[in-house]
């Protein structure tokens, strides 16, 4: 991706991380923000523009991504944060024989890619209309995936634990999130978090870093599973 076009696209990455750190704060007791919810992303193919542009693919590199994660055919994938599926759909056409389900808390975005998958000719993608505290995932899975979305999760340590839950023996959980730093792409630099922290956190919880070699030029991938008795 040419300069140029990182300047055309730094305005947009900024907007969307803003407006995912709205969806994801937790509501006051007796103020919930429906109506924000509700009308944020109204405009869904506007959105679909932004997320799922080409030049993504240039600094994102998906497929080298999924590729590295070796996922079976029969994998039950669930992506928390899916928006309008550059992950999900990817994730589908790889475990065609699995289950993926595209997990987000904007009903917009849930029904877009849900009618996405349809005219894409995936069934076995479903999208779910989460919640910021529970992504309300239906079944076990082998891997739960999150790109871009951990540091807007507010009680971190009560949603990864519970997260444990819907973990089968041997599966993982993958974190995507963006590096410190001044970068063409990502949220501002003070809500970014250090994979250090994301380690920290993680383990406090009971999930162990496993090896993961591939290296993005603007994100960290991280990939964990489940220290032997720790699911509750």
């Amino acid at each position: 991706m040419n300069n140029i076009s990182k300047r055309h696209l730094l305005p947009y990455f900024r907007l969307i991380f803003l407006v995912f750190s709205l969806g994801f704060a937790q509501d006051e007791p007796g103020h919930k923000n429906k109506h924000n919810v509700e009308h944020r992303f109204q405009d869904a193919e506007k959105w679909a523009g932004i997320f799922e542009d080409p030049e993504r693919d240039a600094w994102q590199h998906p497929d080298e991504l999924i590729h590295s994660l070796k996922i079976s055919a029969d994998a039950v994938i669930a992506d928390i944060g899916s928006a309008t599926g550059y992950f999900p759909v990817r994730f589908a056409r790889v475990a065609n024989l699995g289950q993926v389900y595209g997990i987000d808390i904007e009903p917009t975005l849930v029904d877009y890619l849900n009618h996405r998958a349809k005219k894409e000719n995936l069934p076995n993608l479903v999208s779910i209309l989460g919640e910021p505290g529970d992504p309300r995932i239906p079944e076990k899975t082998d891997l739960v995936f999150l790109c871009n979305t951990y540091h807007h999760i507010h009680d971190r340590g009560v949603y990864f634990e519970k997260l444990k839950r819907v973990l089968k023996p041997g599966g993982h959980l993958v974190i995507v999130d963006f590096k410190k730093g001044d970068l063409p792409m990502g949220p501002p630099d003070e809500q970014k978090l250090a994979p250090g922290v994301v380690l920290r956190e993680l383990k406090d919880v009971g999930y162990r870093q496993v090896p993961h070699t591939l290296k993005l030029p603007y994100q960290y991938v991280l990939v964990f599973d489940l220290v032997q008795g720790s699911k509750k």
